[in-house]
């Protein structure tokens, strides 16, 4: 088996997704976590100025999706057959669409950047969660019998959406409570059981 090393910031961020396919796969791997006082001297030598990396036998692979997308395919985490895997990537691209049109909404609510929250939350995150998230109910979920987003085994797709939702809950508690659906869909979601002893024993980090 190869060796794998994720490395990220002591968050769950932009690791969590891949952080929930190694527990999902029952796959070891180094958690490697850098502290922010170590970042400025270990920046340089990563490929593009950022992490999450993935080393695979010391070989290393960057940004965030990329990683999760490997791994979801290497550990059968993307779907039965390339028409799903297709649809679970454009799931993920749509995710990545909103959190780009309400991209500093949740700095600003975590305190990590200056701003107005109460402008915040009705400039930026509400209207992209209402651009999008009914999307993903209507088209997805109701029409899903599985209560997955596509097909009926869980993906890396239902991993990205119910990780978000938890994130912002755990700053917002009634931050979607008008989409019950996907929060049923993440209660799902964190119940399986591998999913449930990773969030039991992970980290303790407020997102």
């Amino acid at each position: 088996m190869p060796h794998y090393k994720l490395i990220y910031f002591d968050l769950r961020g932009r690791a969590e997704v891949s952080r929930q396919l190694f527990a999902l796969a029952g796959v070891p791997y180094e958690d490697h976590r850098v502290s922010f006082e170590e970042w400025p001297e270990f920046k340089p030598k990563t490929p593009f100025g950022q992490m999450p990396l993935l080393e695979v036998d010391g070989v290393v692979l960057a940004q965030s999706m990329t990683i999760a997308r490997y791994l979801a395919r290497k550990f059968g985490f993307s779907g039965a057959n390339d028409w799903e895997a297709a649809q679970i990537d454009a799931l993920s691209d749509t995710m990545h669409d909103y959190f780009n049109e309400q991209k500093n909404f949740f700095s600003i609510m975590a305190g990590r950047v200056p701003g107005d929250k109460d402008a915040a939350m009705k400039e930026l995150f509400e209207p992209a969660r209402d651009k999008y998230f009914p999307i993903f109910v209507e088209k997805y979920l109701k029409k899903n019998s599985s209560g997955f987003l596509i097909g009926n085994k869980v993906s890396y797709a239902d991993l990205l959406c119910a990780s978000h939702i938890g994130s912002f809950q755990g700053l917002m508690p009634h931050a979607f409570d008008k989409y019950p659906e996907l929060i049923a869909h993440k209660e799902k979601i964190e119940s399986i059981p591998a999913i449930k002893k990773w969030i039991e024993t992970r980290p303790k980090n407020p997102f």
